[in-house]
């Protein structure tokens, strides 16, 4: 089977790009889990269109309180964003490596009549795949993916501050 280089190589970014399409798509249904929609808000908003709350629960948390000269351990009611109690999975593609065996060659010349402007352009590169050849070489393509984006973890932190706001020191 042959094909352009070219196109090979725009299948396979075309299939890195949408396997982090499908990974923004899994972190926003991962965060969605730990918001509900703000007061005033329609039950069935789309995450994250529009405003949103984050959802919490109470906790009892024991504190030291002086009465009468006394030290007794009271229980204050701590509200705690679920965000700050489970660890955020990172989907991410850290590193993509294709390594295979490709046969080039180059593309017969097009015609005058298919040409239409195109002569002055180089030829195509033809890649023969599961053939060897002559002109054989082993290629690696490397895809690196990008760090997360900084608001992620950002996110968490601001909701941390709030949960240690209201704990007792």
């Amino acid at each position: 089977m042959s094909i352009k280089l070219g196109g090979l190589i725009a299948g396979i970014k075309r299939a890195v790009v949408d396997a982090h399409r499908s990974i923004a798509e899994q972190h926003m249904e991962e965060l969605a889990q730990y918001f509900v929609p703000a007061e005033g808000q329609p039950a069935d908003l789309q995450f994250p269109d529009g405003q949103w709350a984050a959802r919490s629960v109470v906790m009892q948390v024991p504190h030291e309180a002086s009465r009468d000269g006394k030290v007794v351990m009271d229980q204050r009611e701590v509200h705690v964003p679920l965000i700050t109690l489970l660890p955020l999975r990172s989907h991410a593609i850290e590193r993509f490596e294709l390594l295979t065996t490709l046969d080039f060659a180059l593309a017969p010349p097009l015609e005058d009549s298919v040409a239409r402007g195109e002569a002055d352009l180089p030829p195509e590169i033809v890649v023969n795949l599961g053939h060897r050849g002559p002109h054989s070489a082993e290629v690696k393509i490397v895809v690196h993916a990008n760090d997360l984006p900084p608001g992620y973890a950002r996110l968490v932190g601001a909701y941390e501050k709030v949960l240690n706001a209201q704990l007792p020191t």
